[in-house]
């Protein structure tokens, strides 16, 4: 990673930090107390051996009081700049966090299907945290032991300047040396970053499809499959360890050769001078406090660099291509539901053929209009049209005569519910399932539990309609998260209906039950329903047959079979008929 890179990295995550910067400012005077007490160490201890030992010295008692005075101020500063690098870091990892669940919300649709949900999770809840405590504890040790090696420096400079300036010949092999170590270490927390991601995204895996694991007795197979990219992160993490723990070695061994140089000099001065042993005393405890700082100081590259591994994949997902929204226009809520599709083209990234091939057709308002066809026929796609998650290569899409590219996504999506087989709930209550970002009315919440037939069950539940159903309705049945996902179209009361076989896991009797409710609103929404089983959509005002992305034939159940085309070979092939 090149230097501008990570000045670029630098630059963002300073963003972060910058509305809470008298935080940072406040830990920074913190630590410089704590500094500015460090220095005074090696001065009592040289003041000690010069005059200590004057038969008429100090009293004995003032140097252990003095240096407990001077640990308990270096305590107060350390206490406080601890805090107040904490209440720093806190602030801005939330920050972070919502800048990241911001960008996640507004990502094209195209990304959300190439990543997985593990890695959408460990980008937003860990990583932000990872990556500021990384950062803030190489700047808190800057600050711990950068400023007392600095203000050390400084004093060595006053105690003898000739000996300071010898001890600086290796600073420039010590920076070659890090250098190296730095490039080795990038390599290995990039590899190390990317392989706990996959195995982040296995767990993920094995979490979500623990009823398929246990269908097909695979318990053994994904141990397996686990202990195979588990292996594979434990070697990456050694290795990045293996190239941090040469960071010290190396550079205590560069370290070394000056410090014995320095000393050898200082013992011939000493010897050379009368007073020499109180300024060799001082200047070695001075240096030797030095070294120790630069010692910590030398660790930090280690969690530098992963910190700036991690927050690049963090500002990838950031800079992901966003959700285009060019429209303008607000439409009326509610709109009729008149939609009408003129030569829709259709192809996905990296298809050879396209998904809808020069459609036309359309959904007349306040009526039911059923879709049917094999699988890959185009159904979907017009619902990913519909919804505006893609857009046309060609031809257009009309919603009460107005084009849908010239409304604003949020305006378009208003005017449709839609209940699909993939059926997604969040780990909340009911109500606010069914309520899902929009005001809470107790009247039309009932109403709408009792048109899905789902009203009797939640009064059963230990807290009615308060009860959290888990982790995507998990501790519901199938037959009742599709019936609360109904319910949640329902209260929402959109003009547009959109139902992709959604009863298809419902009992004879909800089944019934709901399509009466639906058919109740005949005349005042438009229905489009996705259906593989034909028997559900005999009474549809309109039935257009899918083929390859185009449209076959279209009529009512009544018409299409007189006709005796593709709709009525897929009656006799449901009903078992030649």
């Amino acid at each position: 990673m090149s230097s501008d890179a990570n000045a670029s990295i630098a630059s963002r995550l300073r963003r972060f930090v910058y509305p809470h910067r008298w935080g940072a400012v406040l830990t920074v005077l913190a630590f410089v107390g704590v500094a500015a007490t460090e220095t005074m160490i090696p001065r009592l201890v040289g003041y000690a051996f010069g005059e200590g030992f004057a038969k008429d010295a100090f009293p004995l008692w003032m140097v252990p009081a003095v240096l407990i005075g001077l640990y308990l101020v270096r305590g107060v500063f350390g206490f406080a700049g601890q805090y107040l690098f904490n209440w720093t870091l806190t602030r801005s990892v939330t920050d972070f966090r919502a800048a990241l669940v911001n960008a996640l919300l507004r990502l094209d649709a195209q990304v959300y299907t190439r990543m997985q949900a593990g890695t959408a999770v460990s980008k937003v809840v860990n990583d932000p945290q990872q990556i500021l405590q990384l950062v803030g504890n190489v700047g808190l040790s800057v600050l711990r032991d950068g400023l007392p090696a600095i203000a050390m420096v400084g004093y060595l400079f006053v105690l003898n300047w000739q000996l300071t300036l010898l001890s600086l010949i290796v600073t420039p092999l010590m920076a070659l040396v890090m250098k190296k170590v730095n490039q080795r270490m990038r390599i290995m927390s990039t590899r190390a970053y990317d392989s706990q991601l996959l195995l982040v995204n296995k767990v993920d895996d094995m979490t979500r499809a623990w009823r398929v694991v246990r269908q097909f007795g695979a318990a053994a197979h994904e141990r397996e499959r686990f202990a195979e990219v588990s292996q594979v992160v434990r070697r990456n993490d050694l290795k990045t360890a293996a190239a941090a723990a040469l960071a010290q070695p190396l550079s205590q061994l560069v370290a070394s050769v000056g410090l014995s140089f320095i000393i050898c000099v200082a013992l011939w001065q000493a010897r050379a001078d009368a007073t020499g042993v109180k300024a060799f005393a001082e200047f070695v405890t001075a240096l030797m406090l030095l070294t120790s700082r630069l010692r910590h100081l030398s660790d930090l590259a280690a969690p530098l660099t992963r910190a700036t591994v991690i927050a690049k994949g963090c500002f990838e997902l950031m800079d992901a291509p966003k959700e285009a929204d060019s429209g303008t226009t607000e439409l009326a809520v509610p709109a009729q539901g008149d939609i009408a599709m003129e030569a829709v083209r259709l192809t996905y990234p990296g298809a050879s053929q396209p998904a809808l091939d020069g459609l036309a057709l359309s959904f007349a308002a306040g009526r039911t209009t059923a879709l049917v066809g094999a699988s890959g026929a185009g159904k979907s796609s017009i619902i990913h049209l519909l919804l505006g998650f893609g857009r046309p290569d060609a031809g257009r899409i009309l919603l009460d005569g107005t084009d849908i590219e010239t409304l604003t996504r949020l305006s378009l999506r208003r005017q449709f519910a839609v209940v699909s087989q993939d059926i997604v709930l969040f780990d909340d209550s009911v109500a606010n399932n069914i309520a899902y970002a929009q005001p809470r009315d107790e009247a039309k919440l009932e109403a709408a539990l009792r048109a899905a037939h789902l009203w009797d069950f939640v009064q059963t539940l230990p807290e009615g309609v308060d009860t959290h159903v888990g982790a995507n309705g998990s501790k519901l049945s199938g037959g009742q998260r599709q019936r609360l996902a109904i319910a949640r179209a329902l209260y929402k009361d959109a003009p547009i209906w959109i139902f992709d076989e959604a009863t298809s896991a419902l009992d004879t009797e909800s089944e019934r039950a709901v399509q009466q409710a639906l058919a109740a609103w005949s005349g005042r929404k438009t229905l489009i329903v996705i259906a593989h089983r034909l028997s559900t959509i005999r009474d549809a005002d309109a039935i257009h047959v899918l083929g390859a992305g185009k449209l076959v034939e279209t009529g009512t159940h009544a018409e299409l079979l007189a006709r005796d085309g593709a709709y009525a070979s897929m009656v006799r092939a449901q009903a078992g008929e030649p």
